[in-house]
């Protein structure tokens, strides 16, 4: 093993969990489940840790299992890339089943690129995978990242799969909204919900891993302050949103057209939101739409923690005057009124809701701040 994987884990930020230490003991007794569920937070991890449980159990040069994978052998490094950690792995037995994925069909390749949902030819194209032998590997691992959205006819299909697997494959289902899940699907799954992190323990891991990674923190105590509040426990989302820059930097831009758009009139709120979302939703707009969104949630509370006297629970530390002057030009109940609408905004998208619709609606209710004195 080599001194760069000893140095992050290999099992991750969430080796000492209970989730994780359970999937080691699963791993180490040989009693791996057909179908495992990794559920939690978004950006709490759950997708490297299917990964790291894919290696695990391809990997070529660990004796136990349950030691981890060794992130370094052929097999490890097809499934992930440290140059291209977004990319999906490259390894015959591994399969990995989401919204606007192809299927067989070529007719279908245009309307697949727009989809928000795993549709049921997608499925179909699984239930024939399943029952090929594995290539290369002893077993086959399929992962599905989300697994709930599922198209209902795509839900039943999949479920008739996963009630008779056969023995060389295992499903790895990632959500952060269990309950979309039909009970049927989660009865059949071995479940690991995935918890933020304490914050002791999150400054710790990303301290390690940006070392190995060889990415930037910032240097400034107050900005990495604030950089550990907007992660909220979340690894997951530090180790992306690192990767693409700083953070906090983007975060005070996505809070400058908040403050532009609360300010401007209705025609100037819909060509943004046109800007924003496009004519017709894609999965990457609609992932744009729930990245403003968590952005607006957080601004917006902060307005309302500083109106109610909750200065302390601050998330833009950074932003402090800025908040506390714009906190000013509105009434307590508009401010908790329009973070119930925010909210109400975000489970409708996740739910695949029409995202400009829905960000139109919101858009047009944001309330008026009076004329600073």
């Amino acid at each position: 093993m080599t001194a760069s994987a000893q140095t992050v884990g290999d099992w991750g930020p969430h080796a000492a969990s209970l989730a994780g230490r359970t999937l080691t003991a699963m791993l180490g007794s040989g009693r791996m489940p057909h179908a495992l569920l990794i559920a939690g937070p978004s950006g709490v991890g759950k997708r490297d840790l299917a990964i790291r449980t894919a290696q695990a159990m391809l990997c070529e040069s660990v004796e136990q299992r349950s030691d981890g994978p060794c992130r370094e052998c052929r097999n490890c490094r097809r499934l992930h890339d440290p140059a291209q950690p977004s990319l999906d792995p490259q390894h015959v037995d591994i399969e990995v089943v989401r919204p606007g994925q192809l299927c067989e069909n070529r007719e279908h390749d245009n309307r697949h690129a727009r989809e928000t949902i795993i549709p049921i030819c997608a499925i179909r194209r699984l239930e024939r995978i399943v029952t090929l032998t594995p290539f290369e590997a002893k077993q086959r691992v399929i992962i599905i990242d989300p697994a709930d959205v599922f198209h209902p006819a795509a839900s039943d299909a999949f479920l008739k799969t996963l009630e008779e697997p056969p023995d060389s494959v295992h499903f790895i289902l990632i959500t952060a909204q269990q309950e979309l899940l039909p009970e049927t699907i989660r009865s059949r799954c071995r479940a690991l919900t995935l918890a933020p992190l304490p914050p002791k323990q999150l400054d710790a891991w990303i301290d390690r891993w940006s070392e190995t990674e060889q990415v930037s923190l910032p240097d400034d105590p107050e900005r990495r302050a604030e950089l550990g509040r907007l992660a909220r426990g979340r690894p997951g989302w530090l180790q992306v949103n690192l990767r693409e820059g700083d953070p906090v930097t983007l975060r005070a831009a996505q809070i400058d057209d908040a403050v532009r758009i609360a300010e401007s009139d209705r025609a100037e709120r819909l060509n943004w939101s046109e800007q924003l979302v496009g004519r017709a939703a894609t999965p990457q707009s609609v992932a744009n739409v729930e990245l403003i969104l968590e952005a607006w949630t957080d601004w917006w509370r902060d307005l309302w923690l500083q109106q109610t006297d909750q200065a302390d629970g601050l998330i833009h530390i950074s932003q402090r005057e800025r908040i506390q002057r714009i906190a000013a030009l509105y009434d307590q109940p508009e401010l908790s009124q329009f973070l119930e609408m925010i909210q109400r905004t975000r489970a409708l998208v996740r739910r695949g809701v029409n995202a400009r619709l829905a960000l139109d609606v919101l858009l047009l209710n944001i309330p008026a701040p009076r004329e600073s004195p």
